[in-house]
């Protein structure tokens, strides 16, 4: 009975961490520390339609999947680590806003990225 009761304790007390962890105020970024500490990229090619849009790093091609939020132009000057895969905070130097997005796929080339954001965009 003890042991049910601790278990009943600690879940409950786990929940309400969860809980509040949502209510705190997201931190305010600095766009000047951001540029110092991510790689810059160029948007090669955006899909309106979609908000997917492909970037141009020093390592070739990223392909991002635009996740609400603003959606860059072509040409705009963005700040994030597009050489990894997953969620990522981008700034956008020429809008000056930051977004969510997930990057796809990265180290392609025009062809595999222009391939690649033709099938997610279905």
């Amino acid at each position: 009975m003890n042991k049910i009761m601790a278990f009943v304790l600690l879940a409950g007390s786990l929940l309400m961490v969860g809980c509040t962890k949502s209510d705190l105020p997201q931190q305010q970024m600095d766009p000047e520390q951001w540029m110092q500490t991510h790689p810059r990229a160029q948007v090669a090619y955006t899909d309106y339609f979609s908000g997917n849009y492909i970037v141009q790093t020093s390592q070739g091609f990223a392909v991002v999947e635009g996740w609400g939020g603003h959606t860059p132009r072509e040409y705009d000057e963005l700040y994030a680590h597009f050489q990894f895969t997953g969620m990522q905070t981008i700034y956008n130097r020429s809008g000056n806003y930051f977004t969510s997005g997930r990057i796809v796929a990265n180290w392609l080339t025009w062809s595999e990225a222009w391939y690649l954001i033709n099938q997610i965009g279905n």
